[in-house]
């Protein structure tokens, strides 16, 4: 939950931040970029680390350095401690909730998954959408730092509970186990060249070289880290689970899932504030909404998937997302607050049953001794498509803005995501209709 909330809550705070710090608003955008960009690649880290040294040991200690970092954070003085404080929570905040993710996992039956994954995606819906309310009351009432200082509290109960709950799994560790420093390199080299190439047009507006090398690197290193994976004989991270018709949808269909749902709480976020003229506590009020759509449908989430099944469960939830999503774009701060609050509601609600039908579906197929890997290439699709969904709104909105309006720039956004989400209802149109069905022999 920390982890999340940090992803997106610092945004809203990000002028007073700038003030306080005397920095310039291209240094202020670094405060979140290099945490996602941490995180993106210090993920693929998590599998490896979990494999060797155990569940709890890594959790537990990963739990440790995002609370010193997040009073760091909170305490820094000056830019360079700031970064260098984030720096450390993207890289403990990549360990923690892939291994949550995996401590379940490795623990959970086939039959039991969809049930158990509503309950591990909670994080992923809750935080980016409070996140713009707390950070909104915290800076205008209290103070910035305090934003960063509520991850204590959170971190101690944490690591209480997690170590009088979890047990140690040392009997599953491999001390043996080599490192995939070639995957690594090409991995992370992929992930950081795409997200810094991504915050220099949307922050130079324009494709200047820089971006251009760092394009091609992307698209190098990917081929090569996709090659590396195949043919390594101890890989960072096994892309087999590919092989699985019910994974590799949830792979890519939940990418650009992601990409879109993930990219609406901060678009709506400043769209409200910045075209609408609202403050940053009614904004942060207002989208909190997606909140209540999220857990308005929760208790019926997993009824309606057994019922429907997982292909019509995704159908009616990304048409749900791709409508909302282009209602949201066509608001104005004339238009009843009602209705807005009903569309964000909607909004959730469509949301929700995605991730929940996408999430609990994509491993139901895997073997236990599989779930580490798909767990991790999971996580790493699933926060770059997030960093990505960021970056994309705001080049979107930045090139608009040269030719249209405020308002109508983002709009032409809102439509871009809605467009996006075309793209997995057309995959997930085309698949059988058992998809995600698992015979129940093979579940036992």
């Amino acid at each position: 939950m920390s982890k999340m909330l940090d992803s997106t809550i610092v945004t809203t705070a990000l002028p007073q931040i700038k003030s306080s710090l005397q920095i310039t608003s291209a240094s202020a955008s670094l405060i979140i970029s290099i945490y996602m960009i941490a995180i993106a690649i210090f993920i693929p880290l998590s599998g490896w680390l979990a494999k060797k040294y155990g569940n709890k040991t890594i959790w537990l200690l990963a739990i440790i350095m995002f609370t010193i970092s997040s009073v760091g954070s909170g305490l820094a003085s000056n830019l360079t401690l700031m970064l260098s404080m984030r720096l450390l929570q993207g890289f403990s905040g990549a360990l923690l909730v892939p291994i949550a993710r995996l401590i379940v996992l490795e623990n959970t039956p086939p039959q039991n998954l969809l049930k158990m994954i509503s309950y591990v995606i909670w994080p992923a819906l809750i935080a980016p959408a409070i996140a713009p309310f707390i950070g909104g009351v915290l800076s205008t009432y209290w103070s910035w730092r305090l934003i960063f200082m509520i991850n204590v509290p959170i971190g101690m109960a944490l690591f209480i509970s997690g170590n009088k709950v979890l047990q140690h799994d040392i009997d599953r560790t491999d001390k043996s186990t080599s490192f995939d420093w070639i995957g690594f390199a090409l991995i992370s080299l992929a992930s950081a060249s795409l997200l810094i190439a991504l915050e220099i047009i949307s922050s130079k507006k324009v494709l200047n070289m820089l971006a251009i090398v760092l394009l091609i690197v992307f698209i190098s290193s990917t081929f090569g880290t996709v090659k590396h994976l195949i043919k390594a004989t101890l890989p960072l991270f096994s892309i087999r689970p590919l092989r699985f018709p019910s994974y590799k949808v949830s792979q890519f269909g939940g990418s650009m899932m992601w990409l879109t749902v993930g990219a609406i709480p901060y678009l709506s976020t400043i769209f409200f504030q910045n075209a609408c003229h609202w403050s940053a506590i009614k904004t942060g009020a207002i989208v909190l909404f997606i909140f209540v759509g999220n857990i308005a449908i929760k208790p019926f989430a997993n009824n309606i998937i057994q019922k429907l099944g997982f292909k019509n469960t995704i159908i009616v939830s990304l048409f749900l997302i791709f409508f909302t999503t282009f209602m949201v774009g066509m608001l104005t701060g004339q238009i009843n607050q009602f209705c807005i609050i009903a569309i964000l509601t909607l909004s959730g609600v469509g949301r929700s049953l995605a991730l929940t039908a996408y999430n609990g579906m994509s491993l139901v197929e895997i073997p236990y001794d599989e779930r580490n890997s798909a767990n991790t290439l999971a996580a790493v699709s699933q926060n770059l498509s997030q960093g990505i969904g960021i970056s994309l709104v705001t080049i979107c909105f930045s090139v608009l803005n040269q030719y249209q309006s405020v308002l109508n720039a983002y709009r032409s956004t809102y439509i871009l995501l809605g467009i996006i989400i075309i793209v997995p209802i057309i995959e997930v149109l085309t698949q059988p209709r058992h998809l995600g069905v698992v015979e129940e022999s093979k579940l036992n």
